[in-house]
């Protein structure tokens, strides 16, 4: 797996960061049509969640290393703190604690999905199982 996410280089992943970034902050800032796939209980939760989940996979591939990886975690929240802020501006979106803690939690997600892919890659690198004649 790990061939294809050098595909793209850390430039190309900050792009794709920005871009993404431009796509959540619009969607967020925008009147919501009352999209019928998420319409259940905490489904914007779950959007929540995925978005600050993929952004920080996308935020590191461009960036590694543990101090980089603590400052953008902060980032990210700061950002999905941001926007609930901005939400109240707009007269039909509104401010949740809810929603700053679903992006919080995607953002812990991915950080413990890249964790334990790493630890698992160094077991494996460490102690590979042998093939047996």
């Amino acid at each position: 797996m790990t061939k294809y996410l050098n595909l793209l280089t850390k430039k190309q992943f900050k792009v794709l960061f920005f871009m993404t970034v431009i796509v959540i902050l619009y969607k967020a800032l925008t009147p919501s049509g009352g999209e019928p796939w998420f319409n259940f209980v905490h489904g914007d939760k779950l959007l929540h969640a995925s978005a600050f989940f993929v952004l920080s996979f996308l935020l590191n591939r461009s960036s590694s290393s543990i101090e980089k990886r603590l400052r953008n975690m902060l980032s990210l929240l700061t950002f999905g703190i941001l926007i609930e802020i901005l939400q109240s501006f707009t007269g039909y979106r509104t401010v949740s604690v809810g929603d700053v803690l679903a992006d919080l939690i995607g953002i812990l997600l991915f950080q413990l999905s890249y964790s334990l892919l790493k630890l698992l890659r160094e077991l494996k690198r460490k102690n590979p199982l042998k093939k047996r004649p």
